[in-house]
């Protein structure tokens, strides 16, 4: 009793959520020996006590109290990802799964009555990404099964090719260095399930990390003057512990417990109703997902019709694929569309784009390229020397050691179809244009976290935009666009199929090789991201949808005063969330 007078005596004279972060920190940071389900017990008993009861209204504004939250929480790594120092420990995971169900119990205790207009969105926003993290923690534990989640160092790459002075890399190549010997140790005591999938495609990122230490590192370290020597010295140790995963991989992996990816049907609608605030369920979204693939058929059907009665869609889609650039010019020609995507965006008054900005085609690095079968995009973070912010497209590059099979599968991968269209996904006014107003956003919240459901939405949404407003040369370069929404439309179907044991693995290569029209090779690579990343493709083909509704409610509630870019501009400037809170937020500047 006399503890409870003590507490209660404290809060009358402190801010209740700024003691409820302190008591959550010291909780939090108990001794790792200690039960992560005991810690959370303490801490949700200790905010009772202090109360930081989510039925309980304390004296202060929620707003200030939301504020306060989000100050601690945006301290954290953005989107839940772990950070390339982290020792990668059972113990390091425990400590995240607890603040991270610490975080939600502080959140839930602020009163949403007293919230109105962005501050509840963020609070809604906040929670979203709390509860993807706890499935992420909790239920999927992809450090069991993943044998990639533990090699971070691969990411010295990127360091060592950012625009910036080598001086200010030198301490991050240091520091990557020192802890991925400890990381990959971890990784061989942590990892108890046998994925084969995934330890084939472990051993090649694992195999495919010599070069990094045998190439690009020691030619860093030569321009990195006194430090040169440190380098080398952490590269060497850090390799010898690579030596060691890649045996472990190849020999010890396979004689763990054999398991799956799927992270299972209660799972995959946690994910859904918690992280991405969408009304569909697995059950439903899978029929959606069908119903949609064959609405795009049909209407590939139609337009084959309308260019070559004498041949089916798919036929016509492999003649488009057939015509594409001189291997050797693949860079270039991807910076071509790239460059005529940005002047018609700009021509036709489509989006205000008002920075200095550029978008780079680049080859992608050798470690990543089967990761997915054509390349990524990586969002321009900050100025570049030249006071410019710059984006890059890294794509899969032609490879001259390949074996002539190998050759025209790529080919028929890169056509100027798939360049054409996916050049405004991208960059402009997809990738490179969405996240460069979310780099501008007020609210940091909104600015270091975003979701699938909008980025890659938005992206595939400029994929149809460029058709509506004539980007495309002609018809052929129209069906590729729908033949590559029916590979989103895929996605749908095959990421809720996997996850929820409606399809296996080999079901879903099915799909997209007998009825999307991928070789093999590709379609594996395609589906390989899946199962290593729940959830994340359904927000395409979703989140693209979701835009359009939004569309068409706004062009009914401006009338005459509607334009595309007026939408544009106003969607862009609210942030990257579930599409639920970019609907309210748009309309609630309406209102």
């Amino acid at each position: 009793m006399e503890r409870r007078i003590f507490w209660q005596s404290t809060v009358n004279n402190s801010s209740s959520t700024e003691l409820c972060l302190l008591l959550t920190r010291q909780i939090t940071t108990l001794s790792v020996e200690t039960d992560v389900s005991m810690r959370n017990l303490l801490l949700l008993v200790m905010l009772l006590l202090v109360g930081c009861s989510p039925s309980e209204k304390k004296d202060g504004h929620a707003t200030t109290q939301l504020q306060t939250f989000l100050d601690g929480f945006l301290g954290s790594s953005p989107r839940g990802r772990r950070q390339p120092d982290d020792s990668l420990s059972k113990e390091s995971f425990d400590r995240s799964l607890a603040k991270t169900q610490a975080q939600l119990v502080q959140l839930r205790a602020i009163d949403t009555s007293q919230l109105k207009g962005d501050d509840l969105i963020d609070w809604k926003f906040a929670q979203s990404i709390l509860v993807g993290r706890e499935v992420e923690q909790a239920k999927i534990q992809a450090w069991k099964r993943d044998p990639r989640l533990f090699m971070t160092f691969t990411g010295i790459s990127d360091v060592i090719n950012q625009p910036i002075d080598v001086s200010k890399k030198i301490a991050q190549v240091k520091k990557r260095l020192a802890i991925a010997p400890t990381q990959l140790e971890n990784g061989m005591k942590l990892l108890d399930t046998y994925v084969p999938r995934f330890q084939e495609l472990g051993l090649f990122m694992a195999e495919n990390g010599y070069a990094l230490f045998d190439k690009e590192i020691p030619a860093f370290a030569q321009l990195a003057g006194a430090d040169g020597d440190t380098i080398l010295h952490l590269s060497k140790a850090a390799r010898l512990s690579l030596e060691r995963y890649i045996h472990f991989i190849k020999d010890e992996l396979p004689k763990k417990e054999k398991g799956d990816f799927a992270i299972g049907y209660d799972t995959y609608n946690q994910m859904l109703k918690g992280q991405y605030l969408i009304s569909y369920s697995s059950d439903s979204l899978y029929e959606y997902g069908w119903k949609m693939f064959n609405q795009t058929v049909s209407e590939l059907e139609q337009l084959a019709k309308e260019i070559d009665p004498s041949k089916t869609w798919q036929q016509l889609a492999l003649e488009i694929k057939s015509d594409g650039p001189a291997p050797e010019k693949m860079i270039e020609a991807h910076q071509e569309w790239v460059d005529k995507a940005g002047e018609h965006i700009r021509s036709h008054d489509l989006i205000s784009i008002p920075w200095n900005e550029r978008v780079r085609v680049v080859p992608r690095a050798e470690y990543l390229r089967k990761t997915s079968y054509y390349g990524n995009f990586s969002s321009a973070k900050s100025k570049d020397q030249d006071s410019i912010y710059t984006s890059e497209w890294m794509i899969n590059p032609y490879e001259e050691q390949w074996d002539a099979k190998r050759k025209q599968e790529y080919l028929t991968e890169h056509d100027w179809g798939v360049i054409i269209v996916t050049a405004p996904h991208e960059t402009y006014g997809g990738h490179h244009v969405q996240g460069l107003y979310q780099l501008h956003h007020s609210r940091k919240l909104r600015r270091t976290n975003g979701i699938s459901f909008f980025s890659e939405g938005w992206g595939l949404y400029n994929e149809q935009l460029m058709q509506e407003t004539g980007f495309f040369p002609n018809e052929r370069i129209h069906l590729r666009q729908l033949q590559l929404r029916l590979w989103r439309n895929a996605r749908v179907i095959y990421d809720v199929g996997m996850h929820t044991g409606k399809l296996t693995y080999e079901d879903a290569i099915q799909l997209m090789t007998d009825k999307v029209g991928f070789l093999r090779w590709a379609a594996q690579l395609e589906v390989d991201s899946s199962t290593a990343s729940p959830g994340y493709f359904i927000g395409y083909f979703t989140g693209m949808m979701e835009i359009l509704k939004m569309r068409e409610q706004f062009k009914l509630k401006r009338g005459t005063q509607f334009t595309l870019k007026d939408f544009h501009d106003r969607l862009l400037k609210i942030g990257n969330m579930p599409p639920s809170l970019m609907s309210e937020a748009l309309f609630n500047d309406l209102k």
